[in-house]
């Protein structure tokens, strides 16, 4: 797996996280949204879809995955930060690459509507492949942020939820965008 990540930009963990806690993060994700947490914040490589910055649900499922990112890519890591999105039908989101904060990026299924829906992410590898990948609620993709350019096409169901992770490398040259430059750990309160 870690051979993969460095070679190709990428790789997919399946069952990232379990069904209860898929369960309890959408839970939390409708809590936010009937709350007026989750909104249209006009993000312009994405339409039709409604997200939150830091959820303190997303800050912990952040903290408990460390340790299986850190094996996944074969390096210790610092948390930067977790971000949750409802997409809705007709979203689509362009090919990108993210921010500094973002060097080490997990993009996690939550769920769908209807139950049972994949709408794949899509990744162009080191290799220049584009790749799909379809997860089911709990699998996550890995991915270089910074480098990995990565997109969907248009949504056809009536909704998707998405839980998003964001690491630095803990010896890298982001190393100082932990926390996303916050004073310290948003749902522990200490420092790094």
């Amino acid at each position: 797996m870690t051979q993969q990540f460095w070679d190709r930009g990428y790789v997919i963990v399946e069952g990232l996280i379990d069904q209860s806690l898929v369960d309890f993060v959408s839970t939390g994700m409708d809590m936010s949204k009937a709350k007026g947490l989750i909104k249209d914040r006009g993000a312009r490589y994405i339409k039709k879809a409604e997200d939150e910055y830091s959820p303190v649900l997303g800050e912990l499922v952040l903290k408990q995955c460390q340790e299986r990112i850190e094996e996944a890519v074969g390096r210790e890591l610092l948390r930067a930060y977790a971000y949750w999105r409802v997409y809705y039908e007709g979203a689509d989101l362009v090919p990108h690459t993210d921010r500094k904060a973002s060097e080490i990026a997990v993009s996690i299924a939550i769920g769908s509507d209807p139950e049972g829906q994949v709408w794949p992410i899509m990744v162009e590898d080191f290799e220049g492949d584009e790749v799909t990948a379809e997860l089911h609620p709990g699998d996550g993709i890995v991915y270089l942020g910074r480098e990995v350019s990565h997109w969907r096409d248009e949504l056809t169901s009536r909704s998707h939820k998405q839980l998003m992770l964001f690491y630095v490398l803990k010896d890298g040259e982001f190393r100082e965008y932990a926390f996303d430059r916050r004073e310290g750990d948003p749902v522990a309160g200490d420092t790094v």
